[in-house]
Parts: structure tokens; C-alpha cells; sequence
């Protein structure tokens, strides 16, 4: 009896929870690679092991001044402790995991080292506090500096956070690209050297004077409260009045004022105040609800100074209990709507962020999708009865329940979602809808449990007279979630540095870089990046040996389409213009989108031109003369969609563009050319002439899917046309 208490005292105990919790992470997504997130974990369960091992050894000697002694003395538990979380992720992935984790082993010592010394410099400083509650004080620090992000998230603008137990939280789920920099090394070297101060200082005090001993926590707390206040100016968090001096340039209304960079001219920066003001009355008009008062939208240049500021760069982000939106300039036409819509839903949210009730992500996000009602030029009932119809996880129930709307990819989940509040508010009314994003009473308002409206929903979308394309179904929803991708945080890394290479033109480090990420991980974008390499060095017939084999592996997935084109540019490459031909003609015939279709069926009229290879080959300049010398003597529709991109990226006058137009006949325009010709001419001040192009993809639309989107941008436009000056 007296054997097994002594194996099962605290030292021992908290070792095997810690092999227990070590091996169990072996199981979890994202955790059981040594990685970010392995670290993240592992630094909260140590830094309070750590703690409570340090405070129950100098409970046992009943001393404080046997702290220097129990260091040397049971230094190897500490060490075992450390390490053995370490040594069990290394086994795992050397035998059960293909990722590599020399990254990992970095962010171990750089997260979890600091916070097992942490840890055990808290314990040291709960125990010399008080020996009868350390444990009670060890716990609230522990506590507190778990949730001092929350306090931060809430008061602050961002979405990173510096913190002393994990070091840093980037951002969003989202982001996968997580990279341990100097100001984060930097950030530990302070806390280590504040952390040092106080250990020295406790020992130095000691435990017999009071006076200097009250001192010593007076000036603890003092230093503690005075670096969280200090963080801003450190650049360890992000005030308003940062982002003021970085977003220079203001636009004020009664309404909202937005906030944005110099890099924006005076044109740009007006259509995003009348966007802004038509969406807002918009969004009243669907919701019901009332506008927002002292609105901010925050506009980065783009999505680098976003992560750097903000802290996420590839989500855009509300924060309606600060009445605040941010995002970077090139997603806010498709993101503005949604991100207000959130705004407006703080009326009717609950919880102090006044969000929809519990917490539920598929009521927030699902709320403002219905409203948006467009998700990449489609209806959302359209795209919910496709991944339905195309055998897509599709469980409403499941999506509505505590956190599953991450547990699958994140374009099933928002269309899932956005549908079946759509339908909700079709049926019952917004009114209802409203009270059930308060508080997810279904049954309560709307007579049905969530099951039986779950049946309702079914049985709409199986009525919908909609034509499905499993092709674009799979383009859309053939995507892992983050937690199903292999190696995301390194290949991100990897490819980041890979790219870095490829632009600084040095082709062979590039291809060796993207060969090795490929061989582990298998990812679309490095394999890309390798045919991309070969073709720079002039290894054509290699890239298309390697597209040709590889090209089935990612089948059914996203990134099928963007390989079935990559394969016939390879064949035009070696001169093989039949195969070619055959392929785009497939990938014309699949038409994921109207974009792909469209580029298909440009390179199928180039190869019977005789000018592919000169096209491909060719700069964006010389793509933009190749495809207006398709339209001399008549409209080559699926041009027109390919020159509108062309002329943005290029910079070409908006006067020099719409001329061009002038002199072709539209009368075979295409409601998706004449839908991009307006938002084109929109985007440029033109709205009256946007209006004409507008009016004619609703008068030219086929598709029932396709036109709700038409209709709501012609209603945009003509917006523009009553609500302005501009012509």
C-alpha cells in the first residue's frame, strides 16, 4: 500500500497525466503534428504543471528558502516533465506522420520553455505570497492569464495576442501561414528577463520581512498592470489610435466613418462610402432593424498590413459590440455586405459581444449569409441544393449544434448555413428569425423543433427547379478543412519561402524547395509551384510528365480544375496542340465556373488561331492585344470576362476600355460578359453607363440561379444612378 502511494504522489501524477495528455494528442487534428498548435497546447498544461509541482515541493520542505536546493536537487523531474511531451510528438511523427518538425521543435523551445519557466517562477511567487493558499493564488494567475486575451480581444481592435503562458495567438483559424519571428522572440526575452527580476527579487526579500515583502507584491501588481498597459506602445497589441496613424485617410458621415491607407485615390475611397451607405439601407430594409451608431470600417492596403496590424489576413472580421469592421481593400466588394450585416445583428445578439445566442457560429455567420444571399455570383439556395444533390456532408442539425460549423470546409458550412436562415426568413419571417438569433428557441417561435424545420428545409430545396453540376460542386466544396489538411502550418511556411524564391527568380532552389514540400505533403499549390520551376528552366516535357501522372490524384477536389488546365498548357508547351485541344475542350464541357469555361474555350480558339504559345508565353500586355484581336470583327464573348481583368491589372483606362466596346455589336453578349462590363464600369464611377450593361445580363439571363444575383446588382446600380452626382 505504502509503494503505491509513493508512485502515485503529486511529482509522479503529474508526470503520467502529462504522458497520458502527450500520447492522447497524438489522436487530435492539428495536435498530433509538432507543430504551432502542439506548442500552443502544451505550454497551458506545463506552465500549470510546472506551478503546482513548484509549489508542492516547497509545501513538503516547509520552506522557502529550500528553493535554490530543490532546483538542484529535483531538477531531472523538471527536465522529465519538459520533456516528455517533446520526445512522444518526435516518436509519433517520425513512425505515424509524414510532416517534417524542425519547425516544430523551434516552436517548442521558443513557446513551451518560457512557459514551464513561468510557470515555475508563478508557483515560487504563489507560495512565497501565501503558503496556506498558493494553490487558490497559483490558480487565479493561471486564470488570469488565460482570459487576458479575451479582455484584450474584446477591447481591443485586433485579433492576435501576445500572451506570457502561450506567446502568441496569430489570429484566425484561417490564416495557416504561423511563423515564429523576432518581435515574438523578442517578446519572450522581456517576459524571461521580467520573469528573472522577480524570482531573484523573491529570494532576495525572502519571507521574514513584512514590510519589504508587501513592497515587493505592490510593486508586482504595479509592473504587471503597467506592461499590459505598455503593450501598444511596444507593438504587442493594437489601440485605435494605431490604426489611425497607419489608415491616414478618413471618410466621415452622420452614419459611419471609415478609415483607410494613402495607397487608395479619391475614387476608390468615394465608392466605398456609397457602398457602404446603399448596404446600409439595405440591410435595414431586410432586417428590420435599426442603423448603427459612431460605425468604423477599417480598409487595409492589403492582406499583409491586415495580418500585421489586425492580426488574421486571410478572414475579414466584424466586432459588433465595438461597432467596428475590418478589412483589406481587395475583398471589400465581396465582404462589405456580410461584415455589416453583423453589425446591424448586434441589435438582436446576445452575450457581451452580441453575437447570436450561445455563441453559435451557424446562426451568426448563416444570419448574414441570407442577407448577403450571393456566395461567388450564386444563390445560396442554389449552391445548398448542390452540395446536397452532389453528396456533400449536409446536416442542419449537426451545423446548428455547439461547434460543428468548423468541424467541416468552410464554404459548405457558410452556404449551409446562410440557405437555411434564408428559408427560415422566407417562411416565417425576419421578425422570427430575429428573436431566434437572440436565443435559438426554434420551438419557442416558430411552433417546430429544430428537426421538423430541418424536414421543412429539406423538402423546399428538393422542390428547386435547379440544374446540378457535380463539377461545380466539387470546385467549391472539394476543400479540406484546416483541421483535415496535412502539415498546413509547415507547407504554408514551406510554400511561403518557396514563392519568395521563385519571384527573386532563383528557378532551381525553387524547384527543389517545391519538390521537397510536394513529397511530404502532396499539396496542389506545390506541385504547381514545381511545373511553374521546370517551365522557367525550359523542363517542359518534365512538367508534363508530371502533371499527366499526378493530374488524377485530385479527382473529385478542388484543385482537379485549375490541373485539368495546367495539363493542357503543358501539351501546348511540347507542341502536342491535338491533346490539348481535347483536354480544354473537357474542361469546357465540366464548366466548374463560367470563368473556367471562358478560359477553355479561349485557348480551344487560340489553338485553331495558331497563337496558344505566343499566348501563354506572353505578358499580361500581350494577352490583353491577342484577346482584343479576337473581337475586330465580332463580340468573342468569352473574351470579354479575361480583357476586364487584364485592363484592372494592367491600369488601362476605364475612357480607352469602354471605347472599345462602342465599336462592337452586344447583341451576343453573354448576361455573365455584360454582369462583369458593369461591375467594371461601377468600380470606375460610370454608373450610368454600368446600368446599361446591368440592365442587359438581367434581360439576357438564363439561369434561374444566376438571376437574383443580376437582379440585386442592378438594383445596386441604379442605386448609384439615383443616389449621385457621377454619370
Amino acid at each position: 500500500m505504502n509503494k503505491i502511494k509513493s508512485l502515485l504522489n503529486i511529482p509522479n501524477s503529474l508526470l503520467l497525466i502529462v504522458l497520458i495528455l502527450a500520447v492522447f494528442a497524438q489522436t487530435l487534428p492539428l495536435i498530433q503534428v509538432l507543430n504551432f498548435e502542439f506548442s500552443f497546447v502544451f505550454s497551458i498544461i506545463l506552465f500549470f504543471t510546472s506551478g503546482i509541482l513548484t509549489i508542492h515541493y516547497l509545501r513538503k520542505f516547509k520552506a522557502f528558502g529550500m528553493l535554490q536546493a530543490i532546483v538542484r536537487i529535483k531538477y531531472k523531474n523538471y527536465l522529465t516533465i519538459f520533456l516528455c511531451p517533446l520526445f512522444i510528438s518526435i516518436i509519433s511523427n517520425l513512425f505515424f506522420q509524414i510532416c517534417p518538425f524542425g519547425d516544430g521543435i523551434i516552436y517548442y523551445f521558443v513557446i513551451v520553455l518560457p512557459a514551464f519557466y513561468f510557470g515555475f517562477v508563478v508557483g515560487t511567487f504563489s507560495f512565497w505570497t501565501n503558503k496556506q493558499y498558493s494553490y487558490l493564488i497559483f490558480g487565479f494567475i493561471f486564470v488570469l492569464f488565460i482570459l487576458a486575451p479575451l479582455y484584450e480581444f474584446y477591447i481591443y481592435p485586433q485579433v492576435y495576442f501576445f500572451n506570457v503562458i502561450v506567446g502568441i495567438i496569430p489570429g484566425t483559424i484561417y490564416d495557416d501561414e504561423i511563423l515564429i519571428n523576432s518581435k515574438l522572440i523578442l517578446f519572450r526575452v522581456i517576459q524571461f528577463i521580467l520573469f528573472s527580476i522577480l524570482l531573484f527579487s523573491l529570494i532576495k526579500v525572502g519571507t521574514s520581512n513584512k514590510k519589504n515583502r508587501y513592497l515587493l507584491m505592490l510593486c508586482t501588481l504595479f509592473g504587471a498592470v503597467l506592461f499590459f498597459l505598455l503593450k501598444p506602445y511596444l507593438g504587442y497589441a493594437t489601440t485605435k489610435y494605431k490604426l489611425y496613424d497607419n489608415l491616414n485617410m478618413s471618410i466621415l458621415s452622420t452614419l459611419f466613418e471609415i478609415r483607410y491607407s494613402d495607397n487608395l485615390n479619391k475614387k476608390d475611397a468615394q465608392l466605398i462610402g456609397f457602398e457602404h451607405f446603399y448596404y446600409m439601407s439595405e440591410i435595414e430594409r431586410k432586417t428590420k432593424l435599426s442603423t448603427p451608431n459612431n460605425l468604423i470600417t477599417y480598409i487595409f492596403k492589403n492582406a499583409n498590413q491586415k495580418g500585421k496590424l489586425f492580426g488574421s489576413k486571410a478572414a475579414n472580421v466584424a466586432k459588433p459590440w465595438m461597432n467596428q469592421i475590418f478589412l483589406d481593400y481587395n475583398s471589400v466588394e465581396n465582404t462589405l455586405e456580410h461584415e455589416l450585416t453583423h453589425i446591424y445583428a448586434a441589435e438582436i445578439g446576445s452575450t457581451p459581444f452580441k453575437i447570436a445566442g450561445g455563441l453559435n457560429m451557424a446562426m451568426l455567420e448563416g444570419y448574414a449569409m441570407a442577407i448577403e444571399d450571393n456566395y461567388s455570383g450564386y444563390d445560396i439556395h442554389y449552391m445548398a441544393l448542390l452540395a446536397k444533390e452532389s453528396g456533400y456532408d449536409f446536416n442542419i442539425s449537426k451545423l446548428f449544434t455547439k461547434f460543428n460549423f468548423f468541424g467541416q470546409t468552410s464554404s459548405l458550412s457558410y452556404i449551409t448555413a446562410g440557405s437555411f436562415i434564408k428559408f427560415l426568413i422566407e417562411k416565417y419571417s425576419i421578425e422570427k428569425v430575429n428573436k431566434i438569433y437572440n436565443d435559438l428557441e426554434f420551438e419557442l417561435h416558430l411552433g417546430k423543433n429544430l428537426e421538423s424545420v430541418e424536414e421543412d428545409y429539406y423538402k423546399y430545396l428538393n422542390s428547386l427547379n435547379y440544374n446540378i453540376n457535380k463539377h461545380r460542386a466539387n470546385l467549391f466544396f472539394g476543400r479540406n478543412p484546416i483541421t483535415k489538411k496535412v502539415c498546413p502550418r509547415t507547407v504554408a511556411n514551406d510554400l511561403n519561402f518557396a514563392w519568395k524564391l521563385f519571384n527573386e527568380q532563383s528557378y532551381y532552389s525553387s524547384l527543389n524547395t517545391f519538390k521537397s514540400i510536394f513529397e511530404y505533403s502532396n499539396s496542389y499549390s506545390a506541385l504547381i509551384g514545381v511545373i511553374y520551376s521546370n517551365n522557367k528552366i525550359g523542363l517542359y516535357s518534365e512538367s508534363l510528365e508530371l502533371m499527366k501522372n499526378k493530374m488524377l490524384e485530385y479527382e473529385n477536389t478542388s484543385s482537379y480544375y485549375s490541373a485539368i488546365l495546367n495539363y493542357g498548357d503543358q501539351l501546348v508547351f511540347n507542341n502536342k496542340l491535338e491533346e490539348a485541344d481535347s483536354v480544354y475542350q473537357l474542361l469546357h464541357k465540366y464548366e466548374p465556373t463560367l470563368y473556367y469555361k471562358n478560359i477553355a474555350e479561349i485557348r480551344i480558339k487560340l489553338i485553331k488561331e495558331n497563337q496558344l504559345l505566343e499566348y501563354l508565353q506572353g505578358s499580361d500586355f500581350d494577352k490583353y492585344s491577342t484577346l482584343k484581336s479576337l473581337n475586330n470583327i465580332q463580340l468573342f464573348d468569352a473574351s470579354i470576362p479575361i480583357l476586364v481583368e487584364l485592363s484592372e491589372r494592367m491600369d488601362e483606362k476605364v475612357e480607352d476600355f469602354y471605347s472599345s466596346l462602342d465599336n462592337l455589336p452586344l447583341i451576343n453578349i453573354s448576361s455573365n460578359s455584360a454582369y462583369e462590363i458593369s461591375k467594371y464600369l461601377l468600380r470606375n464611377n460610370l454608373y450610368n453607363k454600368s446600368l446599361k450593361f446591368a440592365e442587359i445580363s438581367v434581360k439576357k439571363c438564363v439561369q434561374n440561379y444566376e438571376l437574383p444575383i443580376y437582379e440585386s446588382h442592378l438594383k445596386k446600380v441604379a442605386w448609384f444612378c439615383n443616389n449621385t452626382n457621377q454619370n
